[in-house]
């Protein structure tokens, strides 16, 4: 595969390969979810024409209940092949960078775990916007229906029938888990009910109820869908006339539980004393970095990240405390980015945005990346600064087009540069498998934002250089 070389922060080609310090394989918004949660509003993806509602996309794509088997193809390629593809070097950790669930479920993060760290998972598609049972409303089923006996407004545009979709996206699936190391940070669909709203007792009733509703509330037609979602979510949800199996587990997680979840499943980075303090920003010591987790959900809902002043403290302070140890370099990992830190709702003053945490990463030429998720596409972005700079990675969605996860290695070569070795990787699943209709159906649902979501070649399978400073910096020559 050809790979690009980026220089934009300096440097020289390299010659050689160089020698691997560390092996990263990360995965970005899996949005494991319940296609049968009552708690969900999937009717809104009908407005999707509508200006006013677009804020709010996406609260449904065709193929979702297919996620939790796009995820599981690619744990089990990876554990095939735990070896990074440049270097062959074993991967160190295999890193979540959040959304790791969409609607913040209990069940949903069930699933997850069992998937990653090995187990067994279930979610239904039965009773989902695909289960068209029991339609006898005028014109066709507003969804897509994989039956092929089911006249909805989706097949004529493409969507294909699938015989056994229900049953088979419904049965129980084996993971062996991943087999090496790995961890997760928090993202907004982690803690936040579809990623945007607090949970609060009437969306937790309803969640946990046994009524769904799959069509637009009569009389809901707010000024500002987006904070009235965040407000009140549950008049979205309520008054539903299809009957679902009520599910406890179908209760909110909050951030206790999702880090003692974690802890329960051996996950690297947390500790007991996270779970009791609800404390989600840790540190991954390995040989020669530090990976350090940020969580970046904002604690007044909406989609879009913060960071509170605290953690940029603890941030830098754990840079100066890398900056200090020769040869030794740090790697930042969160779910929200530099284009993503803006949310302000709340208008709480200890809350940081882009601003302030680029600020302090500036201040610290050990830190050579900042791994991001979020926004649902590939992009590499530079950032130059005083102090050497560093390279932005953007992983883009494994819920969405190109439902791929990507290989981080750090380089170091013979002449001090250290380079960021970045290779995209597909599943490979059958075509004909529940994870081989989800890759054929998220490219369809991209439409022309799929070139978008792929990003450019300097976005994909590219070679990045940053120039190590000092010799302090450059530590003891690399291994032939």
């Amino acid at each position: 595969m050809k790979t690009l070389l980026r220089q934009e922060l300096g440097g020289t080609p390299p010659r050689g390969p160089g020698e691997c310090l560390l092996a990263l394989w990360l995965m970005s918004d899996v949005q494991v979810l319940d296609a049968a949660s009552p708690a969900r509003c999937e009717w809104v993806e009908l407005l999707g024409d509508d200006p006013a509602w677009q804020p709010l996309l996406h609260m449904h794509r065709p193929y979702e209940a297919l996620t939790h088997w796009a995820l599981a193809a690619h744990i089990a390629r990876v554990r095939r092949d735990p070896c990074s593809p440049h270097s062959r070097r074993p991967y160190d950790l295999a890193l979540s960078l959040g959304d790791n669930i969409d609607n913040a479920q209990h069940n949903e993060l069930d699933a997850f775990l069992a998937i990653v760290a090995g187990g067994q998972a279930q979610l239904s598609a039965w009773g989902s916007a695909q289960d068209a049972s029991g339609w006898a409303g005028p014109g066709p089923w507003p969804y897509w229906c994989p039956e092929k006996a089911v006249d909805d407004l989706w097949k004529p545009r493409g969507y294909p029938a699938i015989p056994d979709f229900l049953a088979r996206a419904s049965a129980p699936l084996h993971s062996p888990g991943l087999g090496f190391a790995w961890a997760s940070v928090p993202g907004n669909h982690d803690l936040l009910r579809q990623g945007t709203a607090l949970p609060e007792p009437a969306i937790e009733a309803i969640a946990t109820g046994a009524h769904k509703r799959l069509w637009r509330p009569p009389g809901l037609a707010p000024p500002d869908p987006l904070a009235h979602f965040v407000e009140a979510p549950a008049a979205f949800s309520r008054g539903g006339t299809r009957t679902v199996p009520a599910l406890p587990r179908r209760g909110a997680v909050n951030k206790q539980q999702w880090i003692t979840a974690h802890l329960a499943r051996g996950a690297a980075g947390y500790s007991t004393t996270h779970g009791a303090q609800a404390q989600t920003d840790a540190a991954i010591d390995t040989e020669h970095a530090r990976i350090l987790l940020l969580d970046t959900h904002h604690p007044q809902g909406d989609f879009q990240g913060s960071v509170g002043s605290a953690q940029l403290e603890w941030l830098d302070a754990q840079l100066s405390e890398v900056g200090r140890q020769p040869g030794r370099f740090a790697v930042l990992a969160s779910h929200h980015g530099s284009v993503s830190l803006t949310n302000t709702r709340g208008d709480d003053p200890q809350r940081q945005h882009t601003a302030a945490v680029v600020a302090v990463l500036h201040r610290h030429p050990c830190l050579v990346a900042w791994l991001v998720g979020h926004r649902h596409l590939h992009q590499i972005q530079p950032h130059p600064g005083p102090q050497g700079g560093f390279w932005e990675i953007s992983t883009g969605a494994l819920i969405d087009w190109p439902t791929q996860t990507r290989a981080v290695e750090f380089l170091r070569h013979a002449d001090g540069q250290l380079g960021i070795h970045c290779t995209l990787i597909d599943h490979g699943a059958p075509a004909d498998s529940p994870a081989g209709w989800h890759y054929r159906l998220a490219r369809r649902f991209a439409g022309d934002q799929a070139g978008r979501m792929q990003g450019t070649p300097a976005d994909g399978n590219v070679h990045l250089l940053r120039p190590l400073l000092t010799p302090h910096e450059q530590g003891p020559p690399c291994r032939p």
